[in-house]
């Protein structure tokens, strides 16, 4: 037996990479795995805590397998998840009345995301900081619920993950291949969410902010445009596709006026605009300024007065806060409190401290009702942004532009907390930052430190083992109804709270 010890340690000093790796995979898939089987909607396809877009992503990946199109319809949602959702189809054959097969995969995802991120994060905080977020990464109650239930921010912060991978890669000089590759992982990202095409400027900041003075700029430039043309090249078929599809929007309402055949991605950004800043706006997702236009709330590229959102809403959205500039900051700050919420989850498959009484807004993930934990946080996060422009932590300002993208397009857009969990690949060096340079000429407190945190973070593995062993915890639930069934709609507000 001490023989076998010996021979493991000697295995993990010699091999600590690929320890770590194997141990934060499986340590995040185990714990993901637990939550699901406690879990009282693990064969649903959505979740008591979160909903988003579960219904179009099922109805698309079933087109997909059967081959079966629907008619042409207006490219609204970014088509890489449900895709992927379609391969798993594929692979597992279609949904027979149990989601958990799918679900499972989703959270292999997440935890090869946890892994991978580990990777790189240990180079930019060391072994035992980014330990530490790793664990935070995997215990994280809005991971758990975003990790096992239909959204495409599950392979979102994979992408948004090894994008900044490659761009930590690139500081010492952009190769050809890390420049084609990073050009892949921008047009993957943007098909998962399209405004990660708009990470470019940022990126391109911070390349010029903290690069490695000596590297000659020329030949850099030229490796960057490359960058660039590749992501664009990536999301060329789909730009084809969406071109045909408006050209036969068009041509059935040829009285109308056009709407623009060049999309890279989707048509969405005017028509959300105008949705996010209007006098019913409220800070989150509410689509009452298209509800009231008609067609019992849905998108209808016939109705000349959706028509004219998709095309002018920027327009529209502008003009209004420019006449109500009073109502527009008020509105600004709703939006960023609603991101911010992101914060107020906390770890565990209880939610520890914030537990699990709260609101799910619509299209968004479960807010609790005590809320308090996201101030510190967000005071934390402010901090690790603002050292991070020192320069013995230039690094870190990646993760502090990536943040300033994600603020912008919050404020432009609509405040959601799954906004913010998406961000945890550099969310967490962020919030973590201050503590390692407070420690930093004590590495005896900061090993104290972290192995007692590290130590505390695995009572959450316990936990989720002893629910997975119980019968699932009942919740109730309230909000609006339907006319007809007297069922809850999904996408409006829901109350939740625990009920054993």
């Amino acid at each position: 037996m001490r023989r076998f010890f010996l021979s493991a340690r000697d295995f993990c000093s010699r091999h600590p990479l690929a320890v770590g790796v194997t141990g934060t995979f499986l340590l995040s898939l185990l714990i993901r795995l637990l939550y699901l089987l406690g879990a009282p909607d693990r064969t649903w396809p959505f979740s008591i805590f979160f909903y988003g877009d579960t219904r179009f992503f099922h109805a698309y990946a079933l087109e997909w397998v059967k081959d079966r199109p629907a008619r042409a319809a207006l490219p609204y949602h970014p088509p890489l998840f449900p895709w992927f959702l379609g391969l798993l189809y594929q692979l597992l054959g279609e949904p027979r009345g149990s989601a958990f097969p799918y679900k499972l995969c989703l959270a292999v995802v997440n935890s090869a995301t946890v892994a991978f991120t580990w990777v790189w994060w240990r180079r930019v905080l060391g072994t035992g900081w980014s330990l530490l977020a790793a664990g935070l990464f995997a215990a994280s109650f809005g991971w758990l619920l975003l990790s096992t239930t239909y959204n495409n921010e599950v392979l979102y912060a994979l992408l948004l993950s090894a994008t900044c991978w490659q761009v930590l890669q690139s500081r010492a000089g952009l190769a050809w291949g890390s420049a084609v590759l990073l050009g892949v992982l921008m047009g993957l990202g943007s098909l998962t969410r399209a405004e990660h095409l708009y990470l470019w400027p940022f990126l391109l900041a911070y390349v010029a902010f903290d690069r490695d003075r000596q590297v000659p700029p020329g030949p850099q430039l030229v490796r960057w445009a490359v960058a660039v043309a590749v992501s664009l090249a990536v999301l060329a078929p789909w730009s084809v596709r969406n071109a045909r599809v408006l050209q036969e929007l068009n041509a059935r309402n040829p009285t109308l006026e056009p709407l623009p055949e060049l999309s890279l991605v989707t048509v969405y950004g005017p028509i959300n605009f105008a949705m996010a800043n209007n006098a019913r706006a409220t800070g989150g997702f509410t689509p009452d300024l298209v509800n009231q236009l008609g067609a019992n709330g849905n998108l209808d590229v016939a109705n000349p007065a959706q028509r004219h959102l998709l095309l002018h809403g920027y327009s529209e959205g502008l003009q209004w806060m420019g006449e109500h500039p009073g109502d527009a900051a008020r509105l600004l700050l709703s939006k960023l409190d609603r991101w911010l919420d992101g914060l107020s989850l906390g770890l565990g498959a209880s939610d520890f401290p914030s537990g699990l009484r709260g609101a799910r807004p619509p299209v968004d993930v479960f807010i609790p009702e005590s809320t308090w934990l996201k101030w510190p946080l967000a005071l934390l996060l402010l901090c690790g942004a603002a050292l991070s422009l020192r320069a013995p932590y230039r690094t870190f300002s990646l993760f502090t532009l990536v943040l300033l993208h994600r603020l912008l397009i919050t404020l432009a857009f609509f405040g959601y907390a799954r906004g913010m969990l998406a961000l945890f690949p550099v969310l967490l060096p962020l919030l973590l930052l201050p503590a390692k340079v407070l420690t930093a000429r004590r590495p005896l407190l900061a090993r104290r430190l972290l192995a007692l945190a590290t130590a505390a973070l695995l009572l959450f593995w316990v936990e989720a083992g002893v629910l997975a062993l119980r019968e699932p915890r009942s919740f109730g639930a309230s909000g609006t109804t339907d006319r007809m069934g007297g069922k809850l709609i999904q996408d409006d507000w829901i109350r939740i709270w625990p009920e054993s």
